[in-house]
């Protein structure tokens, strides 16, 4: 699938801000399964904006912006290319031996262990009643763990905030993309198998998808033989060709979208929009076209 894609986050402050600093997690990656063929970024005030590499391969621009001012608009255009496939199947052939014999687990210490968001709580050993031991089926069982997270779990945005912990979505039983991902995460690596955050965007189309009208949040396990496998528990699917993949990490915090500090107003107003759509003129839009 070809996907153009326009992310606008915009901040506005009652007051005047004298000097804010920025650090962006936007740009689409560019992998086996995906590659961005264009990312545009336009910033008003604008100001010089530096890029690097984090250590965990992602594309991160900041910038800061010295003059006073009463507002922030930060605007995206990226074109990607999906190469996953479109039906992907069950890894059922992940097992706990074969997680066991591979040697690449050993340094897989960051997707193993507590971070941030993710922390191994007595609320999280209370949520373990609620599952089945994982046994040497591990690729199944994460499907089970993503399908029960979905269903006994609200979508709830008035439920939690950007800084809800796992502690935090156990209690409400309800959240968006980003705690069911840590939660799923959480559930993952407390079972011994690699579990990283990944953030980026769902593509809807017609049909009704969580997450699709802003950033959106998953989760990808170590299962040997297949590698890092996809698990999006907010609509109980694994990921496919309608996924673009930003950037990954051990949480949230690793890779927020928009995060930054400024200086001068108290508070601050934030919008976000997001529209992913077919790239006009490719293929799979002209398909889309004539089953209108």
């Amino acid at each position: 699938m070809e996907y153009t894609i326009q992310h606008e986050t915009s901040y506005f402050y009652p007051e005047t801000v004298y000097e804010s600093y920025t650090v962006l997690h936007l740009q689409p990656r560019s992998d086996p399964n995906q590659f961005c063929t264009k990312y545009d970024l336009q910033i008003s005030p604008s100001t010089r904006v530096q890029a690097y590499l984090d250590r965990f391969g992602n594309d991160v621009q900041h910038f800061a912006i010295l003059p006073r001012h009463r507002s922030l608009a930060i605007t995206t255009h990226s074109n990607v290319v999906t190469l996953l496939d479109p039906e992907p199947t069950e890894p059922s052939e992940a097992t706990r031996a074969l997680l066991d014999a591979d040697e690449r687990v050993e340094r897989m210490y960051d997707f193993l262990h507590e971070s941030s968001y993710v922390q191994f709580t007595p609320e999280l050993a209370e949520f373990w009643r609620e599952l089945d031991g994982p046994g040497e089926a591990i690729g199944a069982w994460c499907a089970r763990v993503s399908q029960h997270i979905h269903q006994a779990f609200a979508y709830d945005g008035e439920a939690t905030t950007v800084r809800t912990t796992v502690e935090g979505v156990l209690r409400a039983r309800a959240g968006v993309c980003q705690d069911f991902a840590h939660l799923m995460i959480a559930v993952l690596r407390s079972a011994g198998i690699p579990a990283r955050y990944v953030s980026g965007y769902i593509f809807g189309g017609d049909s009704r998808v969580l997450g699709a009208e802003a950033s959106h949040a998953w989760c990808e396990a170590y299962l040997p033989p297949y590698g890092w496998v996809g698990f999006d528990p907010t609509n109980e699917r694994l990921i496919d060709d309608h996924f673009v993949k930003v950037a990954m990490g051990r949480d949230y915090r690793d890779v927020s979208p928009v995060r930054g500090v400024y200086r001068g107003s108290r508070h601050s107003e934030m919008s976000v929009n997001v529209a992913v759509d077919v790239l006009q003129g490719s293929s799979a839009y002209q398909e889309q076209q004539q089953q209108q």
